[in-house]
Order: structure tokens, then sequence, then C-alpha cells
């Protein structure tokens, strides 16, 4: 599986991802939390999936003009988005000021899935692309 393919593969499960996530966040607030929904909710899937379209397109960067350095972009890349993750927070309890402890604990619920399911896809990638250069090795030899 190429980079290209990889991205095609990451949008596509970062896409259905998000949107599961976002239906069950839904539906958590409907039937299990119905006097908690807020009105910023859409806001946190948007903008998870939109830190996860960054990461992938600014580490393909990366990738072509200094791979080198991939893995110290990459805890670079995390490392800003923990703080620009805590601006966030902080702007919303300061000015919009309304259910702070609904979506903060949203926010950091849907940080952590997100962090689990980031993981667990460039794990896999990278486990497919460690057994494809092994098989390639063992049809050389």
């Amino acid at each position: 599986m190429g980079i290209d393919r990889m991205k095609f593969n990451y949008f596509t499960f970062l896409s259905l991802f998000t949107i599961l996530t976002s239906a069950i966040g839904i539906l958590v607030f409907k039937y299990l939390l119905p006097g908690h929904y807020f009105s910023w909710f859409p806001f946190i899937p948007v903008y998870f999936a939109t830190l996860g379209v960054l990461t992938t397109y600014i580490s393909d960067v990366c990738r072509k003009h200094a791979p080198e350095k991939l893995i110290h972009l990459y805890l670079a890349l995390k490392i800003l988005w923990i703080i620009f993750s805590i601006i966030v927070l902080l702007v919303y309890c300061v000015v919009v000021n309304v259910s702070i402890r609904d979506f903060l604990l949203t926010f950091m619920a849907f940080y952590l899935v997100n962090l689990i399911f980031e993981t667990w896809f460039f794990s896999a990638f990278e486990r497919n692309r460690k057994r494809k250069r092994e098989n390639e090795k063992e049809k050389i030899a």
C-alpha cells in the first residue's frame, strides 16, 4: 500500500469514524443525557477531523522533503495539537461560557477516541508495510 493509497484509506476511515462517533454522541445526548446537549457539539467532530487531515498533509510534505525528520515532526504536531486544543477549550470557556462541563467532557472523550483511532490506523499501516517488505525479502532470497 503506497502513501497515496494510505492517505485515501485514512481519509475514508477518518470520514466514517467521524460520522460514527458523531452519531454515537448525538444518540448519547438524545437518549442517555437529554438535558446535556449543547449547540456547539457539531464543532467537536469537525475539529478533530480537520486536525486529522492537516496532520496527514503536513506529514506527507515532510515525508517528501525531509523524511529523516518525519518522526520529530509528527511528535511536534501532536504537542501542537494538545496546545491548540487547550487554547480552544479556554476560548470556549471564556467566550461562549455555556454548558462548559458538558463541552469539556465531550471534547476530552473525542480527543481520547481520536487518539486511539489514529494509533490503531497508523500501527496497522506500519505492520502491513513491514510485512510486505519481509515478504519481498523472502521472494528475493
